[in-house]
């Protein structure tokens, strides 16, 4: 990894990221294709300067593979309660690539390209700040208030084993504050509590608890304080789907307004929840803690307007992948 202490790496990178290079720094991919969005000149470039050493052991088709790395997006709207506006609250940013493939799939691609686990981590969260600065600028050229959505991204020990360079990353892009968490996977130990709480308090950012069902239960009580939105697994979400078809809809109630009491939790996430569950609906109509609301997730979905117009399905070009790819974010002309 470079040397971080350097004052001219800091300045280096800036000038990489300078926002009046932001439109020309983006490449959409054409159909048939998915159209992502990508920054390949900007992530070749920053992974060279983070971590000099491991990108110069690359093979070029190794390089080629990790610059082109995007981002793809699952929506989160409220659930309860219902009269929230705008109900859209932000999104999850995961990892894909220009074949389509998710993070198993661009993991397995690198195993064989040979490219270590951190530069795939660091290229996706390169991919996920500019995509926020783009959305940003055409939000602002819209008149459209982006602060009222937040970002999250999925952060495990490859990140945190990394905590200087992910600060410097971070500070690079302070249009993040207020608009981005990091979700603290449920694989991490607790022997990075202290290296997550210094890095939130650095940045000033807030957490997301992921996958908390199956999170180590200190990681969980521990990082609570800092946590804004704790979520439930798509895996569990089945679970309950199948305890409401059981018609066992008020221990559901019970368990869910007992954890909420215990942890002071202001938001619960369920993710894998459709539309047309017959759960979202019982939960709508039956969820009476109004110290947490309940949000949800899913894959196979448009965001309510104005952000629809930014974003298209993945399962209109794949359909065996889903998820959202960014659209419009650069206008013509501009």
């Amino acid at each position: 990894m470079a040397t971080l202490s350097d004052a001219d790496l800091s300045k280096e990178l800036e000038e990489i990221l300078d926002g009046s290079k932001l439109v020309e720094l983006a490449v959409i991919l054409v159909p048939p294709k998915i159209p992502l969005t990508c920054f390949p000149q900007v992530i070749a470039e920053v992974l060279s300067r983070l971590f000099t050493k491991e990108w110069e052991q690359l093979s070029e088709k190794a390089k080629e593979y990790v610059s082109w790395i995007s981002v793809k997006a699952e929506s989160v709207d409220v659930l309860v309660p219902m009269d929230v506006y705008p109900p859209t609250k932000g999104f999850e940013m995961l990892s894909i690539d220009p074949e389509g493939r998710s993070f198993g799939g661009i993991s397995e691609q690198c195993k064989q390209l040979g490219v270590p686990p951190i530069l795939v981590r660091f290229a996706s969260l390169i991919a996920v700040l500019m995509t926020i600065r783009l959305l940003k600028r055409q939000t602002d050229l819209s008149r459209e208030n982006l602060a009222a959505l937040m970002f999250t991204q999925n952060v495990d020990s490859n990140y945190l084993n990394y905590p200087m360079a992910l600060k410097l990353l971070l500070q690079l892009f302070p249009e993040h504050e207020g608009r981005f968490y990091l979700e603290v996977n449920e694989h991490v130990t607790k022997d990075y509590l202290s290296t997550i709480r210094t890095l939130a308090g650095d940045l000033n950012i807030r957490l997301v608890l992921d996958d908390s069902n199956k999170m180590d239960v200190a990681v969980h009580w521990d990082l609570l304080d800092l946590a804004d939105w704790i979520k439930i697994d798509f895996h569990a979400t089945a679970l309950l789907e199948k305890y409401l078809a059981a018609n066992r809809g008020q221990e559901i109630i019970a368990h869910f307004e007992n954890y909420a009491r215990g942890s002071g939790s202001p938001v619960i996430v369920l993710e894998g929840l459709g539309d047309a569950s017959p759960l979202k609906t019982f939960l709508q109509e039956h969820w009476k803690h109004s110290e947490t609301a309940l949000y949800y997730q899913s894959r196979e979905r448009l965001p309510v307007a104005p952000w629809d117009r930014y974003f298209g399905l993945i399962q209109d070009y794949m359909p065996q992948e889903f998820g959202l790819f960014f659209k419009g974010l650069i206008t013509q002309g501009n």
